[in-house]
């Protein structure tokens, strides 16, 4: 089948008239998904109603105390595991601290709450699984093919998306299963969101002057990567092959991880999936920079409407009075994150500097780097034509300058091939910064759409690659219900399942060896000072580009 064009009339109009309903249940909006029946009806089970599989337990060992995971489809999976203390009444914005041992056996067979997060479309009640909230979050799961410690599997560690503001990792999409009978150890976890997970307030910043401050959705990653070099060991996994690996908010966060003095020594190799961040500066925790007010200054304004005055003592106690409703309440009727968004910010601590000064000046940790984007990350984008000036504001990019380049008259697509190529362009300029420093460097384009959807949409939406990563294409094809005529979710086919076989081969030899390449997969060359390659996931097989796109 011929390979379509995502930028032919066709492929525009269906993206346009698809754009909201179907493009955002893939991938930002996913289908309520009715789980797989497994087992077989016992008795006094209604007719039609499959009872669950029994669970076949396993149980190891580790330093906080004894747990008790399931054996499914081979593998040995523990959910709901803490990996600090409960973030929760004078601990709620405080750096996390180490989890609690437990007495008895711990069972493991159920993710753990999930973080507080205003309900959206795509982050429903049921697309979240039904589980409660609670601050009470930060716990993480794993999939293991065996639970030896001699066999010391290379250990995949994933970052959630979500803006910062969302998500959660027993979601279905990020299921570890696939992607840990290819023989890894995976590993996702939950950090703390929105207001939860960045915050600061002048009156906290006097108070808690010795420690970092603001950045507790980083804190929190770091001490997910603090418990798995000290217990993954018990799961089969080796504590010194680390790969961390994340889309969106969470490729973002493997940049600034990877820029973070305090991720020296966390993990050993890194991929950042679909995201993009500004290069030369950032939001700063205590002065404002550039007409973006200071995240204190931000907090000074949360804590006014919200009601809370006084000296300091009280303005902190105040503040950490407010219940988890009154505060999720508030982030549904009032902005967060002003002009520079929930992104990490620069502390002084966990942050030092811009991610991008710091890859340039080669303060990055020097380990083996993959990163890339897709071909419409400019789904993001919603609005039409109204969604250019905002976009053209966000990068400082005049109209002149946009159509001297693109001269593409239709505003719509005008904003989202320049939202697209932001995220690709500043994944090059690190890539070309890190692979100066020797280590090794590969960078992909996605542009694959599911087979028999090409030519539906304008290119592979944002955060594509995920589900070919994770190897979770088949959830897409069921729909919670009774199925009507013509309604039965996205059509996936052997050639999808046979390209995300491919992907995934790619990144699990990265996190095997610090390079993609095997025998049996096309070849993907690194970048280096002297070229500017990428390996472009295109609709039939992965294709190399060279100085791809140089005049944007």
């Amino acid at each position: 089948m011929a390979q379509p064009d995502p930028e032919s009339p066709t492929a525009r109009a269906a993206g346009r008239r698809r754009l909201g309903a179907a493009l955002c249940a893939l991938f930002i909006a996913p289908l309520a998904l009715a789980a797989a029946p497994v087992g077989t009806s016992a008795p006094g089970t209604p007719a039609g109603v499959v009872a669950p599989a029994p669970r076949i337990a396993v149980q190891l060992t580790l330093p906080q105390g004894a747990l008790l995971g399931s054996r499914e489809a081979g593998l040995q999976v523990f959910r709901g595991i803490p990996f600090a203390a409960p973030p929760v009444g004078e601990w709620r914005w405080r750096p996390p601290r180490p989890a609690p041992a437990w007495r008895g056996v711990r069972d493991a067979g159920a993710f753990g709450p999930v973080c507080p997060q205003p309900l959206v479309s795509g982050y429903s009640e049921e697309d979240l699984g039904g589980r409660p909230m609670s601050e009470d979050c930060l716990y993480l799961n794993v999939w293991s093919p065996g639970t030896e410690p001699a066999a010391k599997r290379p250990v995949m560690v994933w970052l959630l998306p979500g803006g910062f503001t969302r998500g959660d990792s027993g979601m279905s999409r990020y299921d570890g299963q696939a992607l840990a009978r290819r023989g890894v150890v995976v590993v996702t976890f939950n950090y703390r969101l929105g207001l939860f997970g960045e915050f600061a307030h002048p009156a906290l910043s006097r108070a808690q002057a010795g420690e970092p401050l603001a950045n507790y959705h980083l804190m929190d990653q770091l001490a997910a990567l603090r418990w798995v070099r000290a217990n993954i060991a018990a799961f089969g996994g080796d504590p010194a092959n680390v790969t961390i690996f994340g889309m969106s908010a969470g490729g973002m966060s493997v940049n600034y991880l990877m820029a973070s003095p305090a991720g020296a020594g966390l993990f050993d190799k890194a991929i950042s999936e679909s995201s993009a961040l500004r290069m030369s500066y950032d939001r700063n925790l205590a002065e404002d920079v550039r007409g973006i007010p200071s995240l204190e200054s931000e907090g000074a304004s949360h804590a006014k409407k919200l009601g809370i005055f006084g000296d300091d003592a009280a303005t902190a106690k105040g503040l950490r009075a407010l219940t988890m409703q009154q505060l999720l309440d508030y982030q549904v009727h009032n902005p967060i994150g002003a002009a520079g968004g929930l992104n990490p910010v620069i502390d002084g601590r966990i942050l030092v500097e811009p991610v991008g000064t710091a890859f340039l000046a080669q303060r990055q940790h020097k380990l083996p780097y993959l990163t890339g984007a897709t071909n419409w990350e400019g789904s993001l984008v919603k609005g039409g034509a109204k969604a250019l000036p905002p976009v053209l504001g966000i990068l400082n990019v005049t109209r002149e300058q946009a159509d001297a380049v693109y001269r593409e008259p239709n505003e719509e697509w005008l904003a989202w091939k320049i939202y697209t190529e932001f995220f690709l362009a500043t994944q090059r300029y690190l890539a070309k910064a890190h692979a100066a420093t020797g280590q090794p460097t590969y960078v992909y384009r996605f542009s694959r759409v599911l087979d028999q959807h090409q030519g539906d949409y304008f290119g592979a939406a944002h955060g594509s690659e995920t589900r070919y990563v994770f190897g979770t294409l088949d959830a897409l094809s069921r729909v919670a219900g009774p199925a009507q005529a013509g309604d039965f979710g996205w059509r996936v086919n052997d050639a999808d399942r046979a390209y995300s076989d491919l992907v995934a081969g790619y990144w699990v030899q990265f996190a095997r060896t610090g390079n993609p390449n095997r025998d049996g997969l096309p070849g993907w060359p690194a970048v280096t000072p002297g070229n500017d390659l990428l390996l472009e996931f295109g609709q039939q097989a992965p294709e190399v580009r060279r100085d791809f796109m140089a005049d944007r």
